[in-house]
């Protein structure tokens, strides 16, 4: 069985790729139509996967699910047009991505306080002091 563990380290490997491609589009491609295009070879991608792999072939979602899984696809959207943005602004990918997933990591740890009541401990706190002092270092030393 896969691990949940094995995933959270080698997963932001895919969105480095990406934010790796999305550096080496053209300024003049619009933004929208790289992230339509992209949204398609994702739908074809998700739908072999879920044909490939799910027990349940159904493609029909329940009416409690159908507005949560819009409000994923719209925030998954506005999440890819921000860092393909970035990118097409400019952004090293030697500073915005060390600076991206330590947001990640810092609004993951408030929402699960704020909204799932999970609890942190001192080693999940000091790793995030630790992650902050690194992106700072960055930030501050980068030439």
């Amino acid at each position: 069985m896969l691990d949940w563990k094995v995933l959270a380290i080698s997963v932001p490997l895919f969105f480095v790729g990406y934010q790796t491609l999305s550096k080496l589009l053209p300024k003049t491609v619009s933004i929208f139509l790289v992230n339509a295009y992209a949204s398609l070879i994702g739908l074809l991608i998700m739908l072999t996967l879920h044909f490939l792999l799910s027990p349940n072939k159904s493609l029909a979602l329940n009416a409690k699910s159908l507005p949560i899984v819009i409000g994923i696809g719209i925030l998954i959207s506005l999440g890819n047009f921000g860092i393909i943005k970035a990118y097409s602004l400019g952004a090293p990918q030697s500073l915005f991505t060390p600076i991206f997933y330590i947001a990640l990591i810092t609004y993951g740890i408030l929402f699960g306080l704020l909204i799932w009541h999970e609890q942190v401990n001192i080693p999940q706190i000091l790793g995030v002091m630790l992650s902050v002092v690194g992106i700072l270092m960055i930030v501050f030393f980068k030439k």
